[in-house]
């Protein structure tokens, strides 16, 4: 008897320490989606668990046209509305329907406010999106019965799809191993540094004209939504009015906005019951004061500046028309910080003025990397000069006129440490930073490697380069000519 329970208990003790190794395989090397250059998918449905129950206010859905729009830290700033974005890259409204019943098990949102794109013909899929897509989306669910449903369902659906690549996904990213990065084994310290509560941030500016494409009352034949789509969409619509809350469709500013999915959707929000505003009708457009050159990052997404304008007018038809009223959450109040570091990021890679850029990059955040070439020192501002002293350099940015050639310069700022020279020599000055974990080699020609990979503009003037310690990238290269009067920004 002893004999047997003896091996019980050693069989018990193999299989509990399997299934620890399978679930530390299991969350190593699924991949994470944390600084991507569209969205930050991992870090939306990681941050979502650590939300307390039934503090949210309104919940958003949709594809990366919502998760570049609709930011929630903006929203608690201008109105006190507590909200959270689970939208997620090319999303199906199947996937929707499924993360709006996982929010339901731990929130209560008043309103959930949903895009609408997904909900007509994007692909030949029977989903409506991409394979990876649905994984991205669907990997970072909790386990629960309403994942075990949303596998179940899509793979009932596309008989392309494996249950057993849901339930193991190291069976699916098998051949990953050789290509696991930093971000892999840090997610949790990622996480608690860069909670958007799901925004993901687009800095760049498309520069495109372009207008809002039709009116009001557009005459345009009708286009179908996909009838899977509008299944779903009927079920979510049922699922809100089962729980109480009030549902939001939506279609943000886009250059090939089509007046036939308008029409379509106008139709159906006003034979469902609920509220449809799409930012190309021109009124509304309009009234949301956007600008495709400034506010859009392509033709479709919106950057940040345009995601704060279509937030605010959001934020207002919450306060005004769903009497959400505003509430002071530490949650919330805790990430202040954390928008208005990403807004700095945004703004800094736009920044023209030398003075300002400067400025901006005493920032414990970011390492700095400067490297003079040629004529650096012809039209080199005094207050330029005093700014990088203030930085904490000692700048004899100066030539000397019985030489032919001009100074050798370069400097790097990091960690609080500086190290930085001046001369003839074309000397190479070659380290590290983040404890080693990035290398890099500067030389005084205007040349700056990152990890082997040469990032600087080589121009004439002051070539700088902006890394970005927390991101573990590149944040911004410029180089300001310096040896003209209008000490010209160029990236």
């Amino acid at each position: 008897m002893r004999k047997h329970l003896g091996f019980a208990g050693r069989s018990a003790g193999f299989l509990c320490i399997l299934c620890v190794c399978i679930l530390i395989t299991y969350r190593i090397i699924t991949p994470k989606i944390c600084y991507d250059e569209m969205l930050s998918t991992t870090l939306s449905y990681v941050n979502f668990y650590e939300i307390k129950k039934d503090t949210t206010d309104v919940i958003f859905l949709g594809s990366s046209l919502a998760a570049t729009a609709c930011i929630p830290q903006e929203m608690y700033d201008r109105y006190g509305i507590r909200s959270y974005n689970l939208a997620s890259e090319k999303q199906s409204p199947v996937i929707s329907y499924y993360w709006l019943k996982e929010a339901l098990r731990r929130q209560s949102p008043k309103v959930v406010v949903m895009d609408c794109n997904y909900l007509f013909q994007t692909n030949d899929k029977i989903l409506n999106t991409t394979e990876d897509a649905i994984w991205r989306a669907i990997d970072y669910m909790k386990w629960s019965p309403v994942k075990l449903e949303a596998i179940r369902t899509v793979c009932e659906l596309d008989a392309e799809q494996s249950f057993g690549s849901y339930l193991f996904p190291n069976i699916r990213y098998h051949e990953r191993w050789a290509e696991l990065t930093e971000e892999d084994f840090t997610l949790a310290r990622i996480a608690n540094e860069y909670d958007l509560k799901g925004y993901s941030p687009l800095a760049g500016q498309w520069g495109g004209e372009g207008e809002a494409p039709y009116g009001k009352g557009a005459d345009a034949g009708k286009t179908p939504m996909l009838p899977l789509m509008e299944r779903y969409l009927d079920d979510i619509v049922a699922l809100c009015e089962q729980e109480g809350t009030a549902l939001i469709l939506i279609n943000v500013p886009q250059l090939h906005a089509d007046a036939g999915k308008y029409q379509t959707m106008q139709k159906y929000a006003q034979e469902h019951g609920v509220s449809y505003y799409d930012f190309n009708e021109k009124t509304l457009y309009a009234a949301s004061d956007y600008d495709f050159a400034t506010d859009s990052y392509d033709t479709a997404h919106t950057n940040l500046w345009g995601a704060q304008k279509i937030t605010a007018y959001l934020g207002g038809i919450l306060e005004k028309e769903y009497g959400i009223r505003g509430n002071t959450d530490e949650q919330w109040e805790s990430t202040k910080a954390s928008y208005a570091a990403i807004r700095k990021d945004c703004e800094l890679i736009h920044m023209t003025d030398i003075d300002n850029y400067i400025e901006a990059l005493r920032d414990d955040r970011y390492s700095v990397f400067l490297s003079a070439k040629g004529g650096y020192a012809a039209a080199l501002r005094d207050s330029t000069v005093q700014r990088l002293r203030q930085a904490g350099l000692e700048v004899a940015l100066q030539t000397d006129d019985s030489k032919e050639d001009f100074y050798c310069y370069y400097a790097v700022l990091s960690d609080g440490q500086t190290e930085e020279y001046i001369g003839y020599d074309q000397r190479v000055c070659s380290g590290s930073i983040r404890n080693g974990k990035t290398t890099f080699e500067i030389t005084g020609g205007g040349s700056i490697l990152i990890d082997g990979e040469e990032v600087s503009r080589q121009k004439e003037g002051l070539n700088i380069v902006v890394y970005h310690n927390v991101k573990n990238r590149v944040l911004d290269s410029v180089c300001f000519d310096t040896s003209t009067e209008e000490n010209t920004a160029n990236r």
